[in-house]
């Protein structure tokens, strides 16, 4: 089946109609994936013949959101990250990864998809806040994760924590948000904040609370600014945060009261956060993941439909593949049992709550495609560069656990009907 000739091009932005979301007049469930590395992808040197047999894949199992990178920062020979970057240095650009993105966002129109577009990334894996805090002040090096610990979330949370560079930091970093949203697609001519192809801008991938004196106030004023500017250059797209709600009800009330975010955000990490692990096979550890995630998708919709009144959207959750068989979980041949119940739970709790208006849909983390972890590198699976290949990957040839996602889709479009 080709999707990508005369398929419906989107018509008008998707907008906030109360506690859910409208397209064209009628309700917009996001049945959605992440697909982070699009734009290196797309590079005319990426792997654009991978993204279409992606895009076709997706599309034929109901996907209509794909949640993908538009910010990484250099410089090259920094360790963990995805290059190469879209920004070297403070507003000095690569050409060819921006129109990566071009082309990237162009091909979405054929399978009339959106995107949401993260703008920056708390995260190392594409230079993010860190890099920001660095380009600054450079006066010691990034004490990445995988060496410091806890040493990172301080330093990184200093783009808004650190009254001697976040000005200059939040500088660096409007400039790029506005550089992106003023970009005209070299593909079709578009100027991103005119193209309905996007969904929403989100600040940042997963930014976190801060632990300093006075520290609502000061998180609080950084979301609140960078949604206001984002909204002075454009009016059409909703803007959201990217933040994953763990932090519990008052910093998810903080992170998103801003009159400036449209729709809040949470993530779901029941193996990261320590709630499951993913080489016990006994049913009290997939039982103890479960009732977490149920817990956690209904406090945090509890906290956005009925304090925020604004709509939510469970934008990033994942399960590694069976750990205690023979095959080792980050081969695309390990078994998916859990995975697929815990996806299964997951796809049922959230039409439980679109039923009420109560959440605007789900996407998993994160889809590899035909990509496989022992391609020749870089092999751009669902992992970022700072994880084991393999981890979090849903594969083009996992049907059954994609088959969750058409049947999502099926159940709320008809519920619509």
């Amino acid at each position: 089946m080709s999707f990508s000739t005369q398929a419906a091009r989107p018509k008008s932005f998707v907008k906030v109609d109360g506690t859910r979301f409208a397209k064209d007049n009628k309700p917009y469930y996001i049945i959605g994936a992440n697909y982070w590395q699009a734009m290196n992808l797309g590079m005319e040197n990426g792997n654009r013949s991978r993204v279409l047999k992606d895009l076709e894949t997706l599309k034929e199992n109901g996907f209509n959101c794909l949640r993908i990178m538009a910010a990484s920062e250099g410089p090259l020979g920094e360790p963990y990250r995805m290059y190469p970057a879209l920004m070297n240095a403070p507003g000095e650009y690569d050409e060819n990864v921006f129109q990566g993105l071009d082309w990237f966002l162009d091909q979405l129109k054929n399978y009339d998809m959106t995107a949401i577009m993260t703008l920056s990334n708390f995260w190392h894996w594409s230079g993010g806040f860190a890099q920001y805090v660095h380009w600054v002040d450079d006066s010691r090096p990034i004490p990445y994760p995988e060496t410091n610990g806890d040493a990172f979330d301080a330093y990184s949370a200093r783009i808004y924590t650190d009254s001697s560079i976040k000005d200059t930091c939040q500088k660096y970093y409007l400039n790029h948000v506005k550089t992106v949203i003023n970009r005209k697609n070299s593909v079709n001519g578009i100027v991103y904040k005119n193209d309905t192809t996007i969904l929403a801008w989100e600040l940042a991938n997963e930014p976190q609370a801060a632990y300093v004196q006075n520290a609502h106030e000061v998180v609080f004023h950084w979301f609140d600014e960078t949604a206001k500017f984002i909204k002075s250059l454009d009016e059409n797209h909703l803007v959201t945060t990217g933040t994953e709600g763990k932090h519990g009800k008052d910093w998810f009330i903080t992170m998103h009261k801003s009159d400036y975010i449209d729709f809040t955000s949470a993530h779901v990490w029941v193996e990261n956060w320590g709630y499951y692990k993913s080489n016990d096979p006994s049913p009290e550890n997939y039982q103890r993941a479960a009732n977490f995630m149920l817990g956690f998708l209904q406090d945090t919709s509890d906290w956005s439909i009925n304090i925020l009144k604004k709509p939510i959207l469970l934008g990033e959750f994942g399960m590694a593949r069976d750990g205690w068989t023979e095959i080792s979980k980050y081969d695309p041949k390990a078994p998916v049992t859990n995975r697929n119940k815990y996806f299964t739970e997951i796809a049922n709790k959230i039409l439980e709550l679109e039923k009420k208006n109560a959440s605007t849909g789900l996407m998993f983390w994160a889809f590899a495609g035909v990509a496989r972890p022992d391609d020749e590198k870089p092999s751009w699976v669902g992992d970022p560069p700072h994880e084991v290949p393999g981890w979090y990957s849903v594969y083009d040839s996992d049907i059954e656990t994609l088959r969750i996602f058409l049947d999502h889709s099926k159940q709320i479009n008809n519920e619509e009907e």
